[in-house]
C-alpha cells in the first residue's frame, strides 16, 4: 500500500471511528493479571493503551451492531403501533423490547437500553424509564 492509499485509508478509518457517539456505553472490566507485581488487562491499538473493548475498532463494531438492531426494533416497534400493540403506550412497547433484547445476548445490558434509547430517539418516542441513563455522579 503506497504512503497517500494508507494515510487516506487511516483519516476514513478515524472518521468511521468518530461517527460512535459519546453516550454509547464503554465496557468496565475489573481484571487483573496474577503475580508479583500489580497488573491489569490492556489492549493496544496504534501505540495506545485501552481497557478491553474500548479501543476505537471494538467500540465501533459493537455500535455498528447495536446501530443495525436499533433501526431493525423501529421498523418493529411502528408495525406493533400499527397492528397488535395499538393499545399500548409508545413507551409500553418499547420497554417489552428490552428484556427481550438482553436475553438474546447480542449486545450487553448497558448496550440494549442505549439500543432502546435510539429506537425512541429515531422515532420521536419518549424514552421508557426502564432504558433511561443513570444520573452522573458528581
Amino acid at each position: 500500500m503506497s504512503a497517500e492509499k494508507f494515510e487516506t485509508h487511516a483519516e476514513d478509518e478515524e472518521a468511521k471511528f468518530k461517527q460512535v457517539p459519546a453516550d454509547f456505553p464503554r465496557p468496565s472490566y475489573l481484571a487483573a493479571v496474577p503475580g508479583v507485581q500489580p497488573k491489569f488487562l490492556m489492549t493496544k491499538y496504534k501505540e495506545r493503551f485501552y481497557m478491553p473493548g474500548c479501543s476505537p475498532p471494538e467500540l465501533y463494531e459493537a455500535w455498528h451492531v447495536c446501530e443495525e438492531i436499533a433501526t431493525q426494533l423501529a421498523e418493529k416497534s411502528l408495525e406493533s403501533k400499527a397492528g397488535k400493540r395499538a393499545h399500548m403506550s409508545e413507551s409500553e412497547i418499547l420497554d417489552q423490547y428490552l428484556p427481550r433484547l438482553i436475553r438474546t445476548r447480542r449486545t450487553t445490558a448497558p448496550e440494549a437500553r442505549w439500543v432502546i434509547r435510539r429506537v425512541a430517539q429515531l422515532l420521536e418516542w419518549s424514552i421508557p424509564v426502564s432504558s433511561q441513563e443513570p444520573p452522573k455522579s458528581a
